[in-house]
């Protein structure tokens, strides 16, 4: 907890530096955040963001996934696809550990803060992925379920 604590600082104090940045480069992250008018990209950007926040300073995994779980579905209710939203996530990733490389350059803490985004994002693609494949075996479980359905009804 002795690092976790100032590098959770560190990223509080960076994040409006990062949100400016990926506001500004918010078509070339995802077209639909470019579509959006500048406070919903903002709300939808700041919400990751202050995600990743909670999980520097928590490292509570549990929650994390449970965020990026709701922020799929709430993508997959625009007709976003999974990739596109792990892209979307990674390049928000990128972007926080460019900021704190720039911001930090020369410093222990900047190449510590860049490092420990670099995992968070890490974390977070390995972490969508499951989810993915979690939602595809369900789907193909459940597929399963009414091929057999389907089955047992033509033998009748």
């Amino acid at each position: 907890m002795s690092t976790t604590q100032p590098l959770a600082q560190a990223y509080e104090a960076l994040r409006p530096q990062v949100l400016v940045r990926l506001l500004e480069l918010r078509s070339t992250l995802d077209p639909s955040l470019g579509r959006l008018d500048e406070a919903t990209a903002r709300a939808q950007i700041g919400a990751v963001l202050d995600h990743i926040g909670n999980f520097i300073a928590t490292g509570d995994f549990g929650l994390h996934r449970a965020f990026l779980h709701t922020f799929l579905a709430m993508r997959a209710a625009e007709a976003q696809s999974p990739a596109s939203v792990l892209a979307m996530l990674v390049a928000i990733g990128d972007t926080a550990a460019q900021c704190a490389q720039d911001e930090g350059a020369g410093t222990t803490e900047g190449a510590e803060l860049t490092l420990l985004l670099t995992r968070v994002t890490a974390s977070t693609a390995r972490a969508v992925n499951d989810l993915i494949a979690d939602e595809l075996a369900r789907r193909l479980g459940h597929w399963g379920q009414l091929s057999e359905r389907e089955r047992e009804g033509h033998q009748s």
